[in-house]
């Protein structure tokens, strides 16, 4: 059960934060050469969606919490607790709330048009605190010229890469767009069941 949350938790990280962020490089970049009233129709949609996620992620991780708790030992239990409420609790806590705190704020107008504030958000969104460590780290090696290498034995050349980032922005683009489909598709029943409720108090 735990591992199925994690996956998913991950899943949410890389398939809809990841993507945000790529996303909004993607929109400003494209909004400096049009000014087409879908493409802040589409931006919306994908804040609201954004945020959405977000709670969405909290809800899991908190379950994931709950029943990683009540799986583990005593012992192992014990260990979890001092972790999360210990000296270094905010190594457990703060990357998550981060991420959730961001996402809410997104629902703000105010900093949805803020370009500076929404790329900052989507720099932090890619980059959880781990990546970044990781990233730090491998700038300090101490490696050789001669060990130096463009590409790793995966063979991802820059072509592939921007590719692979267009598919991820699509993919995201598409989860956007049905969730958009059923959220209206709820206001629709919303404004039926009030408008229905409404003549039955007429009559």
């Amino acid at each position: 059960m735990t591992e199925e949350v994690f996956f998913t938790l991950q899943a949410i990280q890389i398939d809809f934060f990841t993507a945000f962020g790529l996303y909004t490089f993607l929109y400003f970049i494209v909004s400096i050469f049009s000014k087409k009233p879908i493409l802040k129709t589409i931006d919306d949609k994908a804040n609201a969606f954004i945020s959405f996620a977000g709670i969405v992620y909290l809800l899991i991780w908190i379950t994931g919490i709950i029943v990683e708790l009540n799986s583990l030992n005593q012992a192992d239990r014990n260990e979890l607790i001092h972790r999360m409420f210990g000296k270094y609790w905010f190594g457990y806590w703060v990357q998550p709330l981060l991420w959730v705190l961001l996402t809410q704020l997104l629902r703000f107008q105010i900093i949805r048009k803020n370009v500076f504030i929404r790329i900052l958000f989507s720099i932090f969104l890619m980059l959880s605190i781990e990546r970044m460590v990781i990233i730090i780290t491998a700038f300090h090696r101490d490696y050789l010229p001669s060990s130096w290498t463009m590409y790793s034995d995966l063979d991802i050349y820059p072509s592939n890469y921007v590719l692979t980032l267009l598919i991820k922005i699509m993919v995201f683009l598409v989860f956007v767009g049905i969730f958009s489909v059923v959220t209206n598709k709820l206001k629709g029943l919303k404004m039926r069941d009030g408008t229905k409720s409404t003549e039955k108090t007429r009559l």
